[in-house]
């Protein structure tokens, strides 16, 4: 597995066309928001934060975004952590908000047999669900973004598996964020949808006398910076997969 040092060379290790750019101009402007926003609140400083990264997704070019992709997808592939899993907590990528494209890796593990789960969003208030996807066909487009979710219920008319109604938990949970750091901190978009259901992931496996999943989160290069703010409720990932490497950042992540 590659490790920490590999985001420093990340130029040198892949060859995508406008990633030297992409990836210090995010860092050149990350680095004057966090200036400029040293002495105001936590909150305050991950909206500049947020606004930096932002500004680096919407420059980087379509044919990186994908080859990036493709690179993240075959690395995640190739990780024992995704091989050995049976409960796949994994999200739909949105081409709208520039996330990393899981389309592959969703089509490999339902291939595969594994019992797949998918995020989605209950409400305004931050509430989302992780639903049992039994088949690709079975997604369909949600406004506003156009994000792809199962409906309620299967063609049977069943109430679809919530993840929490299961009786096994997830063994691993493949993650989107805004933003990660080379501490395995995660900036999300400010929605808290994920803050919540991870809260809520960690207590089941608590009560069911399990391990909690192993956090996975996905990154093109202009997503990865030294640091991004975090408040005390905020999780880390055990793992980052970007084009340039699998990295790791504690030994949960090691023995999987």
């Amino acid at each position: 597995m590659t490790s920490i040092a590999a985001l420093n060379r990340v130029q040198g290790l892949i060859n995508f066309k406008g990633l030297r750019r992409t990836l210090c101009t995010t860092q050149r402007a990350m680095a004057e928001q966090q200036h400029m926003g040293s002495d105001t609140a936590p909150q305050e400083s991950k909206q500049a934060a947020r606004k930096a990264i932002k500004a680096g997704l919407l420059k980087m070019p379509q044919d990186q975004m994908e080859a990036e992709s493709a690179a993240i997808a075959r690395h995640v592939l190739d990780a024992p952590f995704f091989s050995n899993s049976q409960n796949l907590g994994i999200y739909v990528h949105c081409a709208r908000l520039r996330e990393v494209d899981t389309s592959a890796l969703l089509q490999s593990a339902m291939a595969s047999g594994k019992r797949c789960y998918v995020p989605v969003v209950e409400d305004k208030e931050s509430n989302m669900k992780l639903l049992h996807l039994d088949a690709l066909s079975s997604l369909v487009s949600v406004p506003p973004f156009g994000i792809l979710e199962p409906p309620s219920t299967y063609a049977s008319g069943e109430p679809r598996v919530d993840v929490l109604q299961d009786g096994a938990p997830l063994d691993v949970l493949l993650l989107p964020g805004l933003g990660f750091d080379t501490s395995g901190n995660r900036l999300g978009r400010g929605g808290g949808y994920y803050d919540k259901a991870l809260e809520r992931l960690m207590q089941r496996a608590q009560d069911l006398g399990r391990e909690p999943p192993l956090l996975v989160g996905l990154a093109y290069s202009c997503q990865v910076v030294p640091e991004v703010p975090v408040d005390k409720h905020d999780k880390k990932v055990d793992v980052l997969v970007t084009a340039a490497g699998v990295i790791t950042f504690t030994n949960k992540s090691a023995g999987n």
